[in-house]
């Protein structure tokens, strides 16, 4: 049949999209786990600068200083496996999508609070969501996904 209204898939093929398919799934998985662990970083680390009566934009700023370098190495180490030591431009590259996404979320919680006089755990919490969404899919397409020079393999058990 030169021409085949069906689409005919290897079983090789379909292991390796399974494959892929499952190895993506867990790397979300992990990703979400380290978020976890990072919203418990930054959220410690943010209330116990509220306690000492800092002001929200200050400890919030600081809660995501000590967050960003925890998370920087949690997600080269563990979500998404990179093998290779980091390199200094995928660190820049993550600074530079951390720092856009903090002075974002600065402004989305001013307004809220400021403007809109909303109290502040709910104006944070909408920060924080913000902040994880964008940065996700930001971090997965450009901080750690393929670059120049050749693949790099996401998908390392």
């Amino acid at each position: 049949m030169p021409f085949s209204t069906e689409y005919e898939v290897s079983e090789k093929s379909k292991l390796w999209m399974s494959r892929k398919f499952q190895n993506e799934i867990w790397m979300m998985v992990r990703y979400g786990f380290v978020g976890l662990l990072n919203t418990g970083v930054f959220s410690l680390t943010a209330y116990l600068l509220s306690r000492k009566g800092l002001h929200y934009a200050v400890y919030t700023a600081l809660g995501y200083i000590v967050a960003i370098v925890f998370s920087f190495l949690m997600n080269t180490l563990f979500t998404f496996r990179k093998s290779e030591s980091p390199k200094l431009g995928m660190f820049g590259r993550f600074v530079l999508v951390t720092i856009t996404l903090l002075i974002l979320v600065q402004g989305i919680q001013a307004g809220l609070i400021e403007i809109m006089n909303t109290k502040e755990v709910p104006a944070i919490i909408v920060g924080m969501l913000f902040y994880t969404g964008v940065g996700y899919t930001l971090n997965r397409l450009w901080v750690f996904g393929k670059q120049k020079g050749g693949p790099k393999k996401h998908y390392d058990n």
